[in-house]
């Protein structure tokens, strides 16, 4: 199955959601002139802020998640089904529900996405991969519009070219300063095989929380072609600190 190839390229991408476990189509650009933003730094400690903010307000949640993975050229899919409970500050417990279609993907895909959110949802490693100035350069674009709320678009560049790191973007909130998207490519190729990964995260509000709402992501492998990952969630319940 040549077309699995694509796994390590969609492990990466997914593997960030296990921290926190942690849409709609950004819109056109909006016009705001550029003595109206404000600085890259000022953006950047202020997403720190709602960050630290976040940690502490997140007591627990449980989500259903939704993975999908399929590859064009074999026709070859497969859906699995994923209760995740995350409990401050860093416990994550994930059971299988379901599965249909591939083994061979739940076994090289799904199963190694789950297995490496287990190696990064401790609060230390958790540090290694977030989106923080410790690991990332930030430089402003400009504002867009993000289904229906303002964003400051941001690129975003690694200090350390390993595994989880992404070469993208960030958009973040205008009004709370939280990232509410995140566009990219693995700053390190998965394999010699894989030609280009693309990959796409959107969060939305949930109680106040900003919490995963769906990632995906597209691989164009040597003889495989084209395959696709995706992850959807659905919160039964969130509970933070009053």
């Amino acid at each position: 199955m040549a077309q699995l190839t694509t796994a390590p390229a969609l492990i990466r991408c997914a593997s960030y959601i296990g921290l926190i476990l942690m849409v709609k189509p950004v819109a056109a650009h909006t016009s705001v002139t550029s003595h109206a933003l404000p600085s890259t730094q000022d953006i950047v400690n202020r997403m720190m802020l709602r960050n630290a903010w976040q940690d502490e307000k997140l007591l627990e949640f449980s989500s259903l998640r939704k993975f999908y993975a399929a590859n064009i050229r074999f026709k070859t899919d497969s859906t699995m089904y994923v209760q995740t409970v995350f409990r401050r500050p860093d416990r994550v417990q994930s059971t299988v529900m379901s599965q249909e279609g591939s083994t061979f993907i739940r076994s090289r895909v799904f199963d190694k996405i789950l297995e490496a959110e287990n190696e990064t949802h401790a609060r230390k490693d958790k540090k290694l991969v977030d989106f923080t100035p410790m690991n990332y350069d930030f430089d402003l674009v400009g504002a867009e519009d993000c289904g229906g709320r303002q964003c400051y678009r941001m690129t975003i560049s690694p200090k350390r070219r390993d595994k989880y790191s992404l070469d993208g973007e960030v958009w973040i909130d205008t009004e709370d300063y939280s990232i509410v998207r995140i566009h990219g490519t693995p700053a390190r190729r998965p394999s010699i095989w894989t030609l280009k990964t693309e990959i796409d995260r959107r969060y939305k509000k949930v109680d106040g929380i900003w919490l995963p709402e769906r990632m995906d992501s597209s691989s164009n492998i040597m003889i495989a072609g084209h395959s696709v990952l995706s992850i959807e969630y659905t919160y039964d319940s969130v509970e933070t600190e009053h």
